[in-house]
């Protein structure tokens, strides 16, 4: 369609604690940016890339999944990620956006032009919302 040859997609990198705080995030985040750039790059499939923190205290930060049954807030990392997520979008501050796809660091894209199929399906099913 019209819309997808005009879509426009950014990368958030988004890290669940704060950048400062823990050098192995600061250096993973600075070689995807740096590859980003590259000749071949994912610049070419996205307009911009951002690195970006949703501040969440390392106690609070939790995702232990056998303890589900004994620990109420066990998965209380990812949820508070997500939120964070969702507000920092929706602030404006980076830009206007009409939607986002939150791909969790654990997924692994195995589909050629997945991100193309994405778009299609949100242009097609207008509107959207999962």
């Amino acid at each position: 369609s019209n819309a997808m040859k005009s879509a426009i997609a950014d990368v958030f990198l988004f890290y669940s604690q704060t950048f400062s705080e823990n050098d192995v995030a600061i250096k993973a985040v600075d070689t995807i940016i740096d590859q980003f750039f590259e000749p071949g790059g994912w610049s070419q499939c996205f307009e911009n890339i951002y690195a970006i923190e949703a501040n969440i205290p390392q106690e609070l930060d939790l995702y232990i999944p056998s303890a589900q049954e004994e620990l109420y807030n066990w998965v209380n990392g990812p949820n508070r990620q997500f939120e964070a997520a969702f507000r920092i979008i929706q602030s404006g501050e980076w830009g206007e956006y009409d939607g986002f796809y939150l791909m969790e660091g654990d997924s692994v894209p195995i589909k050629a032009h997945w991100l193309d199929v994405v778009l299609s399906e949100i242009d097609v099913n207008r509107p959207f919302a999962i």
